[in-house]
């Protein structure tokens, strides 16, 4: 993700987009793929004071959830600066402000920088960024036990949608974009980091897996 598209993101992922995904979470709670993860997490064996690494978590939803169910701490690292502000303001709601921290920037770009964590998250991150290797790779060199992750399932419907998105965007004068990728290339850079694919689960429009390492670092 540049400098260029970390602009594009918190253009695209504004205030009243912050605001209207904390209000959905408030009525109706977590997102289908966002429970998926939160499932799957919980099956791991994770040690008493785990720690979580939520990258682009918009208004925290995962980490509010796993820090309420016995995670120690989190940090949330986002390229838009309007989710981060509610994702705070939430955590700081829910009193466990000091267990999270936020940072804004362009993950990959940082990542080596950031302490590791038991379990990383990217939902609905890897559309956002035309560089899944970068990312991905970036991700899993933070995960000491696991990495969940939510992506498009590669379906021709899902491509007529994002690519509609993608066409009202650029005639709307906004520079950000979906990107749809490889479920196997993005097979191939977890594995070749040490990660192994543990278990599954798809929706509608998304698919969702959990990525394992079997020697914790």
């Amino acid at each position: 993700m540049t400098c260029c598209h970390c602009e594009a993101t918190d253009q695209e992922f504004d205030a009243r987009t912050a605001r209207r995904d904390l209000r959905r979470f408030e009525r109706r709670g977590p997102d289908v793929t966002t429970r998926h993860i939160l499932a799957l997490v919980r099956e791991l064996s994770l040690p008493p004071a785990a720690a979580l690494l939520d990258v682009g978590g918009g208004i925290g939803t995962i980490h509010h959830t796993l820090l309420e169910q016995g995670f120690a701490r989190a940090l949330q690292v986002d390229a838009s600066s309007a989710y981060l502000e509610v994702a705070a303001a939430e955590a700081n709601r829910r009193g466990h402000a000091e267990r999270v921290e936020f940072r804004r920037a362009d993950f990959p770009a940082v990542a080596s920088s950031l302490p590791m964590a038991d379990v990383v998250t990217l939902d609905r991150v890897v559309c956002c960024d035309p560089d899944c290797a970068r990312l991905l790779g970036a991700a899993a060199g933070r995960a000491r036990r696991a990495l969940a992750f939510s992506y498009p399932r590669v379906r021709w419907f899902v491509r007529l949608v994002i690519g509609l998105f993608n066409v009202s965007n650029r005639l709307r004068g906004r520079a950000f974009q979906a990107h749809l990728h490889s479920p196997a290339k993005m097979a191939g850079i977890l594995e070749r980091a040490g990660l192994r694919r543990r278990k599954s689960a798809h929706a509608f429009f998304w698919a969702v897996e959990i990525y394992e390492r079997p020697t914790p670092q």
